[in-house]
């Protein structure tokens, strides 16, 4: 599928968004390419949601670490700096996406506390975002409450995250009554 723009514009006026990679200081244009094919190509869509994306690393105050949900119409994807050089990562649209240290994660995280597969973030239409623990050796923890394994709970935003030792946190952004839902932070 080719991307749509609106009349009047063009590929090049989707780079005034200015997505640059922090160490080189060059635009980043997989970024912004995955941005767009998560928007469906939608230049309004990927207009309305760049702004939380890119203000994401300032929005922290517990870690330099996040995890950002990001609902547009039904679906769901995440943007993370959980990697080596915390750059900004978009995640494909997904229900789930598996946390671990394996290299077949969805989010890989290297890190010694956290498992091979250590706990799923998933998303419902009709719930939000949640996590889950599946099995890990040092925990998953949520605002500070450890979950058990295979229990869900709910995500809002501003939630902190543990996977053992390393702490991240949680925003969501985007569009939908699950964001006026997910707003409410407990931490």
């Amino acid at each position: 599928m080719s991307p749509r723009y609106p009349s009047g514009s063009s590929r090049q006026s989707a780079h005034h968004l200015s997505l640059q990679d922090p160490a080189s200081g060059q635009q980043d244009p997989i970024l912004l390419d995955a941005l767009f094919h998560n928007c469906n190509y939608d230049f309004d869509q990927v207009n309305a949601i760049i702004d939380p994306i890119l203000s994401a690393p300032t929005a922290c105050q517990l870690t330099t670490l996040y995890i950002q949900g990001i609902i547009v119409q039904q679906s769901a994807f995440l943007v993370t700096n959980l990697n080596p050089d915390q750059t900004i990562k978009v995640l494909p649209k997904s229900s789930n996406w598996l946390l671990g240290s394996s290299s077949s994660c969805a989010v890989t995280i290297d890190h010694l506390e956290v498992s091979r597969c250590h706990a799923v973030i998933g998303f419902s239409y009709s719930s939000g975002f949640y996590l889950t623990d599946v099995g890990s050796d040092r925990g998953t923890w949520l605002n500070r409450r450890r979950l058990n394994s295979l229990e869900r709970r709910p995500l809002h935003h501003g939630d902190l995250l543990e996977f053992g030792s390393l702490r991240v946190e949680f925003f969501v952004s985007g569009s939908g009554s699950q964001l006026r839902d997910s707003e409410e932070t407990c931490c």
